[in-house]
């Protein structure tokens, strides 16, 4: 016999998950800029995300059921299709429960990457090897719906009178939640880019800066290495990237290869960071499982059990 009264979801808050920052419909983008500006102003609210570069969306319900702060997802270099990106944007947020905003990384001039991220309602995008202002204008015209750009709107991402929600009035297919909600990051990765981070950083628009250590390095001649000794061009070039960014009040997006990694980009200011990489945890972890049950073997070959040659003493069976 039940002994104590059951209670609905709606009456138990200990089960919902905090979630500041979602859209009304989790299909439209979380308010990264918001979230942004906050860890700027405090480093106790600094966001911390996974980068997702395995292109599948069972991949992502994984990583999102541990509601990070964020998914980056990264179109450039991981082969995600058109339907697998526009089905994991959706997944982070739906399987973050709202908590996980998405940023995607789309190929520079692939306008299909970017439409699609966009209209599956990624908050944050992020442009590679940006080099100068005029290409962040550029930009702002093809993510933001007028009067700030020109992006086309999608007819099929939810029904009027049906599932039109906004947080916003007067919202008509929530055009108001993307133009408030969605940040342009560019992403500075080499010599040039890096010559022009301040100008970059002053264009009105921009809501964050990503730096790109290993483009970087390949672009200014360094050896391509992660860890040990840092190169002084390379130590130079994240010095002045950022400085550019706390001169106009932009966040600071990174990436810590290693924990250790975590407190140096705190101290250097940044707002939102990436702590886990799906391939390389995985690779990791299962790495670390072969080597540590090769070593068992080797130990127990050393020192059989019993004193007796495999177990079994000579005998036949």
């Amino acid at each position: 016999m039940q002994t104590e009264t059951q209670k609905g979801y709606l009456e138990q808050p200990e089960l919902h998950i905090k979630a500041p920052h979602r859209a009304a419909l989790l299909t439209y983008p979380g308010n990264l800029r918001e979230a942004l500006r906050q860890a700027v102003e405090d480093p106790k609210k600094t966001l911390f995300g996974v980068a997702h570069g395995i292109p599948s969306v069972f991949v992502t319900k994984v990583l999102a059921s541990t509601k990070p702060d964020f998914v980056w997802i990264d179109v450039e270099h991981g082969i995600f299709d058109r339907s697998t990106l526009y089905d994991a944007v959706h997944a982070a947020q739906h399987h973050s429960e709202g908590k996980s905003m998405v940023i995607v990384r789309v190929p520079k001039h692939d306008e299909v990457s970017l439409t699609t991220a966009l209209d599956a309602g990624a908050a944050g995008i992020v442009i590679p090897h940006t080099e100068s202002a005029q290409e962040v204008r550029d930009f702002i015209k093809e993510m933001y719906y007028p009067p700030i750009g020109a992006r086309s709107f999608s007819p099929w991402t939810f029904t009027p009178k049906i599932s039109d929600d906004s947080l916003y009035p007067n919202d008509p297919f929530n055009i108001t939640t993307s133009n408030r909600h969605i940040c342009l990051i560019p992403q500075i990765e080499s010599v040039k880019g890096v010559e022009n981070v301040e100008e970059i950083a002053a264009v009105e628009g921009v809501s964050a800066l990503m730096f790109g250590p290993g483009d970087f390095m390949l672009d200014a001649g360094l050896p391509l290495k992660f860890g040990g000794d840092e190169d002084p061009i390379l130590a130079a070039a994240k010095d002045k990237f950022a400085a550019a960014g706390k001169k106009y009040g932009r966040a600071l997006l990174g990436a810590a290869q290693a924990p250790q990694h975590i407190s140096e980009l705190l101290q250097k200011g940044y707002a939102a960071i990436c702590v886990a990489f799906d391939v390389w945890g995985l690779a990791n972890l299962v790495h670390s499982g072969l080597k540590h049950g090769r070593e068992l073997a080797e130990q127990a070959g050393e020192a059989p059990a019993n004193g007796k040659a495999n177990g079994l003493n000579g005998a036949t069976h």
